[in-house]
């Protein structure tokens, strides 16, 4: 277990492979073991970098609140730690709002941005969306519940026709020895949907990529045709068939998008 102390905190994290740094960045209740579809693809051409974000995971939880600034400066500590002067920033979901802060705020630590099923700020139905699961949690009903009805927004209706695929996607959650907590869970809901980057986004200067499913729908494509409206140099790709999990439903085709960048 790797552990660097960083920004007051006691950070996990992977290291995998040799290449250019690519740092990957997971999103709201995700830790560094969301990226386990895609890891052993990536780590062929990049030095791939995965981490716990504060409030998740193996990573120390602060008791104090923090903000998505926060959790940017400890990626970028992070780097410091691993003397990695600049890298390729992936961020999926709340990742993206990560990955845009550092592009914003440390825009010498960027080579390339790539931002997935992700937005400028958390639209008005997401932000009662999240906070209605909070309330779900802290009312104590059962975890695999929840479990079922936060999946219902993160894959398509095809993946739920693979009942053995579902089951084994609950029964690992519900065996994971660093399950998220309510706490934990109720942070990262906070600053979630405090977020925006939107005026801020004309200072994003990296090569940016935005990758998107075209069935996703908790980033609709007018979040991601928006997000990409304010940034300069930026493409935008749509993976037909994949709903917002990206990594997890459709791994070989969200690789193909960073490989063909």
């Amino acid at each position: 277990m790797s552990i660097a102390k960083i920004n007051n905190i006691n950070c996990y994290y992977e290291v995998h492979g040799e290449g250019r740094p690519l740092v990957l960045i997971g999103g709201l209740a995700s830790d560094s073991q969301s990226w386990q579809f895609v890891l052993d693809k990536l780590k062929k051409h990049f030095q791939v970098i995965v981490f716990d974000n504060r409030g998740v995971g193996k990573t120390q939880y602060p008791d104090a609140s923090f903000d998505i600034a926060v959790l940017a400066k400890d990626a970028v500590m992070l780097l410091d730690y691993l003397e990695i002067g600049n890298a390729d920033i992936l961020g999926h979901s709340m990742g993206g709002y990560i990955a845009q802060e550092i592009a914003i705020t440390y825009p010498r630590r960027v080579n390339n941005l790539i931002l997935a099923s992700t937005a400028a700020f958390t639209s008005a139905r997401n932000r009662f969306l999240f906070t209605n699961m909070l309330k779900i949690l802290e009312k104590n009903i059962p975890y695999d519940l929840f479990l079922k009805e936060f999946m219902c927004w993160l894959f398509t209706p095809e993946y739920f026709e693979d009942k053995e695929k579902i089951d084994e996607f609950i029964k690992y959650a519900l065996s994971y020895p660093y399950r998220q907590t309510i706490d934990g869970f109720r942070k990262q809901v906070e600053i979630y949907n405090k977020y925006s980057s939107y005026e801020r986004l004309d200072r994003i200067k990296a090569e940016t990529l935005v990758i998107a499913g075209e069935k996703d729908i908790l980033i609709t494509r007018d979040d991601t045709e928006l997000l990409a409206s304010r940034i300069s140099k930026v493409a935008v790709k749509y993976i037909e068939g994949a709903a917002h999990s990206l990594p997890i439903e459709v791994p070989e085709d969200f690789v193909s998008e960073i490989l063909e960048r």
